[in-house]
């Protein structure tokens, strides 16, 4: 028996349950079935191995309604958040309830490290952090009428214990466009697999310091190749979005595993910070199949990447992009506007950088304070006001299906007039969308 379930006795009392995993329902996005929904295809993987009657649904290109009419009776449902689905989440909880009134509804994913939204009338309980150990203890304390609202169970280490993601339960929506400008480099579509779990940096943007003890956790190479293979052989997928926050953290599994994924004729994206940068490393992914790298840069200015505690500086981003291209790797720089830190010289200096410095694409969102992160938290420690903390507001994306989004106003920088603030905004806005690279979908 796999390690992280509970043991063969208790597993019975929760057999006859009917579980289903929920990915929700994404209107605002122009292409809200690009990417699977690994986080519950974990968990149902083990459920499903632990002979629990499982299924799983990607919601995320249906309207709430066309999602509630396809929903199955079941005992227990579990919904996968960001912080900024929490409303969302509250709402379809609602639905659920008045369709099937017995049930019980939990939350878990990125959006639990703070249950400020949760809405304890239709929520009953909450995982905090990694949910494929926790899932056991809440069905066994649901089963024996003990349930708790939060849960929250150390990491799991060994994350070469943990099957892999259960994707034959999407059927045929494994996942769609995942490159810049949809580029697709093989045929049957994409998938998302994560090699490392965690982050040691504190960015002030992010909640995620709050779940995951600031440290890494690694899957073996081989596991990785393994999973990779298996993908391949069963799906006929051969590209890849690798989801990790720090897949560089560990130089010398990173050319191990290249060596080892080389062969099997892939095309992967990652998502990486700027440092650290080896030539050799990258040489090796390139080799290996990686095509495009997603930089977090987030500005060009260093006063904002110091109030944002980043960690780096302007001449490092700029060094990432120079070795990739000369690698030959596509880069998607990443980067915010309306942050905390942000001067009348703001937008200058990014022009600036961005004039001079090689990249392929460019997505840029619209800075909102997520809550748990420590913008959020300490608002006064940044010289910020936040001006709405309404989530159904905090849509950070600068294109939806509707065409260009309105950038709103959710913060303000107190020493500073918000008319300049929107002003110089929309004005670096518009200097991306001439520059064509900006990605609009």
């Amino acid at each position: 028996m796999n390690s992280i379930m509970l043991n063969e006795q208790r597993l019975k009392a929760i057999r006859h349950l009917k579980v289903f995993l929920i990915y929700l329902p994404h209107p605002y996005l122009k292409q809200p079935d690009a990417q699977a929904p690994i986080g519950i295809l974990y968990l149902a993987a083990l459920l499903e191995q632990a002979g629990i009657d499982v299924r799983v649904r990607n919601f995320s290109a249906l309207n709430t309604w066309q999602a509630l009419e396809e929903l199955p009776m079941a005992d227990f449902y579990g919904i996968s958040v960001t912080s900024l689905e929490l409303k969302q989440a509250n709402r379809f909880a609602h639905l659920i309830k008045e369709k099937y009134a017995d049930c019980t509804v939990v939350l878990g994913g990125p959006g639990t490290y703070t249950d400020e939204f949760v809405d304890w009338g239709v929520i009953d309980a909450i995982c905090k952090g990694d949910g494929e150990e926790a899932i056991f203890h809440i069905l066994n304390d649901y089963a024996e009428g003990q349930l708790k609202r939060v849960y929250a169970l150390p990491p799991i280490n060994d994350l070469d214990a943990v099957p892999f993601p259960a994707r034959h339960m999407l059927g045929d929506a494994q996942g769609g466009n995942i490159f810049a400008y949809n580029t697709k480099y093989k045929p049957g579509g994409s998938t998302v697999l994560s090699t490392t779990r965690g982050c040691p940096f504190k960015c002030a943007f992010c909640g995620s310091p709050h779940f995951t003890n600031n440290k890494v956790r690694f899957r073996s190479p081989d596991s990785v190749y393994r999973e990779m293979k298996s993908v391949v052989d069963q799906l006929g997928i051969r590209q890849f979005r690798i989801s990790d926050d720090m897949f560089l953290a560990d130089s010398k599994r990173v050319l191990e595993m290249c060596k080892l994924i080389g062969p099997l004729n892939v095309a992967w994206r990652i998502s990486i910070r700027v440092k650290p940068i080896g030539v050799d490393v990258f040489k090796a992914m390139y080799d290996a199949g990686c095509k495009e790298v997603s930089f977090g840069v987030e500005s060009f200015d260093e006063d904002v990447l110091n109030v944002l505690k980043k960690g780096t500086t302007p001449e490092e981003n700029a060094y990432a992009l120079e070795v990739s291209k000369k690698i030959g790797l596509k880069t998607r720089v990443l980067f915010m506007i309306r942050t905390p830190g942000q001067t009348a010289q703001t937008v200058e200096k990014n022009i600036y950088w961005l004039e001079r410095v090689p990249y392929d694409i460019i997505c840029c969102t619209s800075f909102v304070p997520i809550p748990g992160s420590d913008i959020w938290i300490h608002a006064d420690a940044y010289n910020i006001e936040i001006l709405n903390r309404n989530l159904d507001d905090y849509n950070f994306y600068f294109f939806g299906p509707e065409g260009e989004n309105k950038l709103k106003d959710i913060i303000k920088i107190k020493d500073r007039s918000l008319e300049q603030f929107n002003a110089e905004s929309q004005e670096f806005r518009e200097y991306l969308l001439q520059t064509g690279k900006l990605n609009t979908g």
